[in-house]
């Protein structure tokens, strides 16, 4: 696997929430409520991330707290959604390539080999998210899609 550790810029993001299990019904609520949303804004082609609240190694499957945020244009705030920005600074990163059931193993294989480095320690103070940049690739026939794990780092 190959990480590279890497500065991010803060983003200015909307979101919709989602709170329940991870895995195929989190893909549902991608597919059926923020696509969507995303094309009643005209937003489809901006940058997209995932932001995991909780974890649910230690979390309840029903109360894992998830948001798909979509990066705001600069000047464009929508009614029907909270704003929040996804902090900057340092982050591991690696690219995923796979349907939704094997995003969990990926993210577990990836912080194991990010935080196997002694220089690199998780930032408690910011979720780590997935990264869509745009024209991420996504085939609705397989189910298979394309990000970037980020895993954020103290500086």
């Amino acid at each position: 696997m190959r990480i590279d550790i890497t500065e991010r810029p803060a983003v200015r993001v909307a979101y919709l929430r989602y709170t329940g299990p991870f895995g195929e019904p989190l893909g549902r609520f991608w597919r059926s409520t923020v696509a969507p949303w995303l094309g009643d804004h005209g937003l489809v082609d901006c940058p997209r991330y995932g932001v995991a609240l909780d974890d649910p190694a230690g979390t309840a499957p029903e109360l894992c707290r998830y948001d798909a945020c979509v990066e705001l244009p600069p000047g464009l705030s929508l009614p029907d959604a909270p704003e929040k920005t996804l902090a900057g600074g340092r982050y591991a990163v690696t690219h995923f390539k796979g349907a939704g059931a094997d995003i969990g193993r990926a993210w577990d294989e990836f912080m194991r080999e990010a935080l196997a480095n002694p220089m690199n320690r998780a930032d408690a103070t910011r979720p780590p998210f997935e990264h869509y940049p745009r024209g991420a690739v996504y085939d609705a026939r397989t189910g298979v899609f394309a990000c970037e794990l980020c895993l954020p780092l103290e500086s």
